[in-house]
Protein backbone atom coordinates (compact mmCIF):
# COMPACT_ATOMS: atom_id res chain seq x y z
CA UNK A 1 0.00 0.00 0.00
CA UNK A 2 2.78 2.53 0.80
CA UNK A 3 4.32 1.82 -2.63
CA UNK A 4 1.16 3.05 -4.38
CA UNK A 5 1.33 6.32 -2.39
CA UNK A 6 4.60 7.13 -4.19
CA UNK A 7 3.67 5.71 -7.61
CA UNK A 8 0.41 7.68 -8.03
CA UNK A 9 2.00 11.14 -7.57
CA UNK A 10 4.83 10.17 -9.93
CA UNK A 11 2.32 9.13 -12.61
CA UNK A 12 0.44 12.42 -12.18
CA UNK A 13 3.65 14.45 -12.64
CA UNK A 14 4.53 12.41 -15.73
CA UNK A 15 1.09 12.97 -17.28
CA UNK A 16 1.23 16.72 -16.61
CA UNK A 17 4.67 16.83 -18.22
CA UNK A 18 3.35 15.03 -21.30
CA UNK A 19 0.38 17.43 -21.52
CA UNK A 20 2.66 20.48 -21.35
CA UNK A 21 4.94 19.00 -23.97
CA UNK A 22 1.95 18.26 -26.22
CA UNK A 23 0.77 21.86 -25.84
CA UNK A 24 4.22 23.17 -26.79
CA UNK A 25 4.27 20.92 -29.86
CA UNK A 26 0.82 22.13 -30.93
CA UNK A 27 1.80 25.78 -30.50
CA UNK A 28 4.94 25.16 -32.55
CA UNK A 29 2.86 23.62 -35.34
CA UNK A 30 0.53 26.63 -35.37
CA UNK A 31 3.50 29.01 -35.43
CA UNK A 32 5.12 27.08 -38.30
CA UNK A 33 1.86 27.11 -40.27
CA UNK A 34 1.59 30.87 -39.82
CA UNK A 35 5.15 31.36 -41.08
CA UNK A 36 4.43 29.17 -44.08
CA UNK A 37 1.29 31.16 -44.89
CA UNK A 38 3.33 34.38 -44.96
CA UNK A 39 5.63 32.98 -47.61
CA UNK A 40 2.93 31.84 -50.05
CA UNK A 41 2.64 33.38 -53.53
CA UNK A 42 0.71 36.54 -54.43
CA UNK A 43 -2.52 34.80 -55.43
CA UNK A 44 -2.78 33.02 -52.08
CA UNK A 45 -2.46 36.37 -50.33
CA UNK A 46 -5.86 37.26 -51.73
CA UNK A 47 -7.34 34.70 -49.33
CA UNK A 48 -6.85 37.38 -46.65
CA UNK A 49 -9.68 39.90 -47.11
CA UNK A 50 -7.60 42.56 -45.34
CA UNK A 51 -4.63 42.27 -47.71
CA UNK A 52 -5.51 45.44 -49.60
CA UNK A 53 -2.19 45.73 -51.44
CA UNK A 54 -2.55 42.26 -52.93
CA UNK A 55 -6.11 43.08 -53.93
CA UNK A 56 -5.01 46.31 -55.61
CA UNK A 57 -2.24 44.47 -57.45
CA UNK A 58 -4.75 41.91 -58.68
CA UNK A 59 -7.20 44.59 -59.81
CA UNK A 60 -4.45 46.49 -61.56
CA UNK A 61 -3.39 43.53 -63.67
CA UNK A 62 -6.58 41.62 -64.40
CA UNK A 63 -9.26 44.28 -64.83
CA UNK A 64 -10.10 47.16 -67.12
CA UNK A 65 -9.63 50.69 -65.74
CA UNK A 66 -12.63 52.23 -64.03
CA UNK A 67 -14.90 54.45 -66.13
CA UNK A 68 -14.44 58.20 -65.60
CA UNK A 69 -16.89 59.91 -63.26
CA UNK A 70 -19.91 61.74 -64.67
CA UNK A 71 -19.01 65.31 -65.56
CA UNK A 72 -21.14 68.47 -65.13
CA UNK A 73 -22.22 70.72 -68.00
CA UNK A 74 -19.94 73.57 -69.07
CA UNK A 75 -21.94 76.60 -70.25
CA UNK A 76 -20.98 78.90 -73.14
CA UNK A 77 -19.52 81.43 -70.72
CA UNK A 78 -17.35 78.74 -69.13
CA UNK A 79 -19.34 78.15 -65.96
CA UNK A 80 -20.06 74.76 -64.42
CA UNK A 81 -23.69 73.60 -64.26
CA UNK A 82 -25.01 70.50 -62.56
CA UNK A 83 -26.17 67.83 -65.00
CA UNK A 84 -29.37 66.83 -63.23
CA UNK A 85 -30.08 64.06 -65.73
CA UNK A 86 -27.43 62.00 -63.95
CA UNK A 87 -28.73 62.87 -60.50
CA UNK A 88 -32.52 62.75 -60.68
CA UNK A 89 -34.32 59.51 -59.86
CA UNK A 90 -37.24 57.93 -61.68
CA UNK A 91 -39.23 57.79 -58.47
CA UNK A 92 -42.76 59.18 -58.59
CA UNK A 93 -43.52 62.15 -56.36
CA UNK A 94 -45.93 61.53 -53.48
CA UNK A 95 -48.17 63.83 -51.47
CA UNK A 96 -46.28 64.80 -48.32
CA UNK A 97 -49.54 65.19 -46.37
CA UNK A 98 -50.50 61.57 -47.07
CA UNK A 99 -47.03 60.09 -46.50
CA UNK A 100 -46.55 57.39 -43.86
CA UNK A 101 -43.78 58.97 -41.77
CA UNK A 102 -41.49 56.71 -39.71
CA UNK A 103 -42.06 58.76 -36.54
CA UNK A 104 -45.40 59.53 -34.90
CA UNK A 105 -46.78 63.03 -35.17
CA UNK A 106 -47.10 63.32 -31.38
CA UNK A 107 -43.70 61.76 -30.61
CA UNK A 108 -41.28 63.76 -28.48
CA UNK A 109 -38.72 64.47 -31.27
CA UNK A 110 -41.46 65.81 -33.59
CA UNK A 111 -43.01 67.96 -30.87
CA UNK A 112 -39.62 69.36 -29.83
CA UNK A 113 -38.69 70.14 -33.44
CA UNK A 114 -42.02 71.85 -34.07
CA UNK A 115 -41.61 73.98 -30.95
CA UNK A 116 -38.02 74.88 -31.80
CA UNK A 117 -38.93 76.24 -35.25
CA UNK A 118 -42.44 77.42 -34.41
CA UNK A 119 -44.06 75.19 -37.03
CA UNK A 120 -46.80 72.57 -37.04
CA UNK A 121 -46.16 68.93 -36.20
CA UNK A 122 -46.94 68.01 -39.82
CA UNK A 123 -44.28 70.43 -41.07
CA UNK A 124 -41.86 69.07 -38.49
CA UNK A 125 -42.33 65.50 -39.70
CA UNK A 126 -41.64 66.54 -43.29
CA UNK A 127 -38.60 68.70 -42.52
CA UNK A 128 -37.04 66.10 -40.21
CA UNK A 129 -37.36 63.32 -42.77
CA UNK A 130 -35.96 65.45 -45.60
CA UNK A 131 -32.95 66.26 -43.44
CA UNK A 132 -32.33 62.55 -42.86
CA UNK A 133 -32.72 61.70 -46.56
CA UNK A 134 -30.73 64.61 -48.04
CA UNK A 135 -27.35 62.77 -48.19
CA UNK A 136 -28.77 60.68 -51.06
CA UNK A 137 -28.75 63.70 -53.38
CA UNK A 138 -25.76 65.42 -51.80
CA UNK A 139 -23.34 62.62 -52.64
CA UNK A 140 -24.24 62.62 -56.33
CA UNK A 141 -23.97 66.41 -56.58
CA UNK A 142 -20.58 66.54 -54.87
CA UNK A 143 -19.30 63.86 -57.27
CA UNK A 144 -19.98 66.24 -60.16
CA UNK A 145 -18.70 69.40 -58.51
CA UNK A 146 -15.45 67.90 -57.23
CA UNK A 147 -13.23 70.75 -55.93
CA UNK A 148 -15.87 73.37 -56.78
CA UNK A 149 -17.90 72.20 -53.79
CA UNK A 150 -17.30 74.19 -50.60
CA UNK A 151 -19.87 73.20 -47.99
CA UNK A 152 -23.50 72.33 -47.39
CA UNK A 153 -26.21 72.78 -44.83
CA UNK A 154 -29.81 71.78 -44.35
CA UNK A 155 -32.29 74.58 -43.79
CA UNK A 156 -34.70 73.50 -41.08
CA UNK A 157 -38.13 74.88 -40.35
CA UNK A 158 -41.13 75.67 -42.51
CA UNK A 159 -39.11 76.01 -45.74
CA UNK A 160 -36.71 73.04 -45.64
CA UNK A 161 -34.03 72.69 -48.29
CA UNK A 162 -30.57 71.28 -48.93
CA UNK A 163 -28.28 74.24 -49.56
CA UNK A 164 -24.96 73.56 -51.30
CA UNK A 165 -22.32 76.27 -51.26
CA UNK A 166 -20.06 76.29 -54.33
CA UNK A 167 -17.33 78.32 -56.02
CA UNK A 168 -18.34 81.49 -57.96
CA UNK A 169 -17.82 79.74 -61.32
CA UNK A 170 -20.75 77.37 -60.68
CA UNK A 171 -24.24 78.29 -61.93
CA UNK A 172 -26.60 79.16 -59.07
CA UNK A 173 -29.95 77.39 -59.33
CA UNK A 174 -32.81 75.70 -57.53
CA UNK A 175 -33.93 72.14 -58.17
CA UNK A 176 -36.51 69.66 -56.89
CA UNK A 177 -35.15 66.18 -56.24
CA UNK A 178 -37.42 63.17 -55.62
CA UNK A 179 -36.00 60.85 -52.99
CA UNK A 180 -35.70 57.16 -53.84
CA UNK A 181 -34.61 55.74 -50.47
CA UNK A 182 -37.39 53.54 -49.11
CA UNK A 183 -37.86 55.37 -45.81
CA UNK A 184 -38.57 58.69 -47.63
CA UNK A 185 -39.47 57.41 -51.10
CA UNK A 186 -41.32 59.92 -53.25
CA UNK A 187 -40.85 62.98 -51.06
CA UNK A 188 -39.64 66.13 -52.79
CA UNK A 189 -36.33 67.58 -51.57
CA UNK A 190 -35.73 71.23 -52.58
CA UNK A 191 -32.07 71.88 -53.46
CA UNK A 192 -30.38 75.27 -53.76
CA UNK A 193 -26.96 75.70 -55.40
CA UNK A 194 -25.48 78.94 -54.06
CA UNK A 195 -22.06 80.42 -54.82
CA UNK A 196 -19.95 82.05 -52.11
CA UNK A 197 -20.65 85.55 -53.40
CA UNK A 198 -24.42 85.01 -53.08
CA UNK A 199 -24.44 82.96 -49.88
CA UNK A 200 -26.31 84.49 -46.99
Amino acid sequence: MPVFKFIIPLLAVALIGCHDRSTEDNLKLIHDDAKTAKTTDGHEKLDNPHDFQALLDELGTDHEPLAPSIQPIITEDGKTKIDWSHIDTKTAKVDKTAFDYPFLIDSEPVVNYANAYNISAEQAQYSMLLSMASPEALGKIVDQLSNQYIAHQFRDGSDPALIIQVMPDVVNEQHSYIISDKFAEGLELPIEIVSTQNAQ
